[in-house]
């Protein structure tokens, strides 16, 4: 396996290498930028070690930089400052889709660098060819393009289920929407939904379609016996339009099915485009019926602002934190504090990301409400969802509610 090893200290990189080559890599040490950028460009290794700081620039630069091509192997921060630094650097590697898999204290100890070397070794995707891509996943995505996905039938709603902490009933589901192309696969919405916001009335079509499929699958799962409420994310496009609550309740009432079938999600960011006509909008959503949920709370500059202007029925806790739950004091009190926050507001609390039996239970005792993540489902089309339910129920689990 390759390893290239970014430190501008010679002595640390040479030793650096040479635990890697005791431990069976290939390594390549490199002290400057500029060499190491034209290495993983022309032969992406299997791993990197990065140090964070450079003498022509830093670690956060390099990681955007593997942002930008779209590197996928593993990637160890490493650092002498203090690990406050050394987890900030990560979250960010984290939020740009890099697989960050440990970080590396300096002075680094032969035998944790060998601990984490043979962790990346032993890995599922250990010996899968990593990748560079120069050119963003997006390019050649027209707007034209999507519009004829709708219009062809080739958008698909994913569901993924939000359980209750207490009692593992499924309360809700968060509806995912995809887009099978014949030539590109299946196409996740980071990918094409920018596209379609450029449009106002793309948009809006789209999140019409979201919207009707989502009560087409309420209704189907209701027959079955498990009213399971559906939640759509919103754009925030759709809410610069004053008649979008109006739609949305005539939505309901055509397809005759009761208040607070269908859940709104938006993000904090969205939320704070333009405080008095979304405040105006998303109250009016309210009085219609529609529970409405904050989204990824935590990850914006005006969370607390957000909550007292906007009558959210809900806070949405960013998989960032949950996931660190274990591993950082400053997530789990963060975590913490927000679920408090959310029952002296009176708005429920659902964690996103939940990956394992450890956090779920964490959480429950912290006092969370609801809890959504791989460790439950990933999301499933329709009839993968419907079984998935079958099977929850059957396993002892309390059944949709």
């Amino acid at each position: 396996m390759q390893l290239v090893v970014l430190d501008d200290d010679k002595a640390v990189a040479e030793f650096l290498a040479s635990v890697g080559v005791g431990c069976g890599w290939a390594v390549h040490a490199v002290e400057h930028e500029d060499d190491f950028q034209a290495l993983v460009s022309n032969s992406p290794p299997d791993a990197i070690m990065l140090d964070l700081q450079l003498a022509n620039s830093d670690g956060v630069e390099q990681l955007q930089f593997l942002h930008n091509c779209h590197y996928t192997g593993a990637i160890v921060l490493m650092s002498g400052f203090d690990a406050r630094v050394l987890s900030a650097a990560q979250q960010i590697g984290d939020s740009f889709g890099l697989n960050v898999v440990a970080i590396l204290e300096k002075p680094a100890r032969p035998v944790r660098v060998r601990e984490i070397l043979a962790q990346i070794q032993h890995s599922p995707t250990a010996g899968v060819p990593t990748s560079v891509e120069l050119h963003p996943a997006t390019a050649g995505i027209s707007a034209d393009e999507v519009a004829q996905a709708v219009s062809a039938g080739r958008m698909e709603l994913h569901l993924q289920p939000i359980v209750a902490a207490a009692s593992h009933a499924v309360q809700r589901a968060e509806a995912l929407i995809r887009w099978r192309d014949p030539s590109r696969g299946l196409v996740g919405p980071d990918q094409f939904i920018p596209v379609a916001e450029q449009d106002m009335a793309l948009i809006d079509r789209l999140t019409m379609w979201v919207a009707e499929t989502g009560l087409s699958h309420y209704r189907r799962l209701a027959d079955m016996g498990s009213g399971v409420q559906i939640c759509i994310n919103i754009s925030g496009r759709n809410l610069r339009s004053q008649d979008f609550p109006d739609r949305m309740a005539s939505l309901l009432e055509r397809n005759a099915v009761p208040q607070g079938a269908l859940g709104l999600e938006i993000t904090e960011s969205v939320a704070m485009h333009d405080l008095d006509a979304t405040a105006s909008v998303l109250t009016r959503l309210r009085l219609k019926g529609f529970p409405v949920a904050i989204d990824d709370f935590g990850t914006g500059h005006s969370s607390l602002t957000a909550l007292r202007r906007m009558p959210f029925s809900a806070i949405k806790i960013d998989k960032s934190f949950v996931s660190e739950l274990q591993t950082s004091k400053d997530s789990l009190t963060i975590v913490r504090s927000v679920i408090q926050l959310a029952h002296d507001m009176g708005l429920a609390s659902i964690a996103e990301g939940v990956g394992n039996a450890d956090s779920a239970r964490l959480l429950t005792e912290l006092g969370i409400d609801g809890l959504q993540g791989y460790y439950f489902s990933e999301p499933l089309p329709f009839n993968g969802f419907a079984a998935w339910l079958k099977d929850w129920a059957e396993a002892g689990n309390a059944p949709a509610q």
